[in-house]
């Protein structure tokens, strides 16, 4: 009786070392990392500020809720055109900041690009091409660029609309994005967040 209660004393301290050894890696090592990747500042090697292309009816916007940003003012899915796809995702608030900054990747069928939305300002980056692009992709480099933390939101886009905003008229999109879809004269589609104050 008593070497079985040896036994048992000599396993319990052997689990709880075990115990404590990887309880004291995961700390060091792993949980660092995951506080690291909450967000990041996502690279631009060679940007370049985006000729936009101006709206014909400039109507003052529907007022918008201060609080966290969201793309979309509806949770209501909507449905999904055949098109190329845009991934949205908010970056940290900074004080005093007159419009939200986003990050945001346009795929169409033969380009990728990145778009960095900062104050009225826009800057648009081609990408390599990847093999067997999809919205799988896109959320993978959501994932690489801002860290797996980063929120996100992603929607198709049909060519009829990007023909629509090119000619300057507004987007059907629209009334239910918190910003205005738009489109570089270069073809990349992204949403300029509404300013705060509207």
């Amino acid at each position: 009786m008593f070497r079985k209660f040896v036994h048992g004393l000599i396993f319990g301290a052997g689990f709880g070392v075990a115990f404590a050894a990887v309880w004291i890696v995961s700390l060091s090592y792993i949980l660092p990392e995951v506080m690291e990747s909450k967000y990041k500042e996502p690279d631009f090697n060679n940007p370049k500020v985006a000729e936009v292309v101006p709206p014909k009816e400039s109507k003052s916007s529907a007022p918008v809720e201060l609080g966290e940003f969201s793309f979309f003012k509806h949770t209501d899915r909507m449905k999904i055109p055949s098109g190329g796809i845009l991934a949205m995702s908010p970056m940290p608030k900074e004080i005093g900041e007159h419009r939200p900054g986003t990050y945001q990747l346009w795929l169409t069928q033969s380009e990728l690009w990145q778009i960095r939305t900062v104050e009225d300002k826009v800057e648009v980056e081609k990408l390599p091409y990847p093999e067997n692009a999809s919205a799988e992709t896109l959320y993978k480099l959501m994932n690489e660029n801002l860290g797996v933390y980063a929120g996100q939101a992603t929607m198709t886009v049909s060519a009829d609309e990007i023909s629509r905003i090119k000619t300057g008229r507004k987007s059907s999109r629209d009334k239910t994005l918190n910003g205005k879809l738009s489109v570089t004269t270069e073809g990349v589609v992204f949403v300029l967040p509404n300013p705060n104050e509207t």
